[in-house]
């Protein structure tokens, strides 16, 4: 486990009944379970005692955070008890596309992913298959692909992820990528109406975790996958959007960021500064900082963890 003073990085919540299960996603019981374990070997701090020893750069090498990514409702209704229960806060960051009613595809599409196959890998079969039969060039970007080579911070990524978000961010691009999805989402006869109600809180859901607490952070207004294709001002605009909505949700100031997909360049820090954020997170634990280490703490990935947990039974 990583010694430095870090955060734990969440997506995905399952239960019984509302919440499927899908790759990553973990039980309320998982993560007790979770912060049980890494407790033992680190100070698991509440977001504003870590906020405030990163400030006064008193930050020991065990002390560490809890994020939240994303604004799900599952992380609200399974993972927000369990908080509770364990009595520390978090940090939540959350694009706010979905509350102006936009159907966000990054998420639908992950939905569709675990809702209509058995598992990923039969999802990546058919995607893969529909996209060499689609575009001539897949077929040899896929041959020459070495995945070793390909997001090497990211431990938890399969080979096929890897070649999944190889196609989509590096040779597909945007356009391509959702013409394939939204093909498959016709041919499988999937309700996206239906599955947006279960996915992502609400303003009040918001409202209530800051005032008990929790502080809200930046995360975009619709969580592009790669951030740095975007130029200077589409970039300001997606953070300056996103957190002029929040503060006016919660009343107060958002000083805190995360970067989605871990995508983000000088650029990105130069209008964290000018905004006034305090402290931002990367998506992993590489010893990477391109200006400021302030706005780029490193995160431990929660599958990690438990990778962990299962090698000390």
């Amino acid at each position: 486990m990583d010694k430095r003073a870090h955060g734990i990085m969440f997506h995905h919540f399952h239960d019984e009944e509302k919440h499927i299960v899908g790759q990553g996603s973990i039980s309320a019981d998982r993560l007790y379970n979770m912060l049980n374990f890494y407790g033992k070997n680190h100070n698991i701090l509440s977001a504003e005692e870590f906020l405030h020893r990163a400030e006064n750069h008193t930050l020991l090498e065990k002390d560490v955070c809890l994020t939240f990514d994303d604004g799900l409702l599952c992380q609200f209704e399974i993972e927000y008890p369990v908080l509770k229960q364990y009595g520390v806060t978090a940090f939540w960051f959350i694009y706010t596309s979905p509350l102006d009613g936009v159907l966000e595809k990054l998420e639908i599409y992950r939905h569709f992913r675990f809702a209509m196959f058995h598992d990923i890998e039969e999802f990546y079969s058919e995607f893969f298959d529909m996209a060499k039969r689609t575009y001539s060039d897949v077929s040899s970007e896929l041959q020459t692909f070495r995945p070793e080579k390909y997001a090497v911070d990211f431990p938890i990524y399969t080979p096929n992820d890897k070649r999944f978000r190889y196609l989509r961010d590096e040779v597909l691009g945007v356009e391509k990528y959702n013409g394939l999805m939204d093909r498959m989402i016709l041919e499988h006869h999937y309700d996206v109406q239906e599955a947006a109600e279960k996915l992502w809180i609400n303003a009040s859901q918001i409202k209530e975790l800051h005032n008990n607490g929790h502080i809200i952070g930046l995360h975009s207004y619709s969580h592009p996958t790669v951030m740095v294709h975007k130029s200077q001002d589409e970039q300001k605009e997606e953070y300056e959007v996103n957190k002029r909505q929040l503060e006016t949700i919660i009343a107060d100031k958002v000083i805190a960021v995360s970067y989605p997909c871990n995508s983000y360049d000088k650029n990105t820090l130069k209008h964290m500064q000018d905004m006034g954020i305090q402290i931002g997170f990367r998506a992993n634990l590489a010893d990477i900082r391109l200006e400021d280490a302030s706005l780029e703490y490193p995160r431990q990935d929660h599958a990690n963890i438990l990778r962990a947990m299962e090698a000390d039974k």
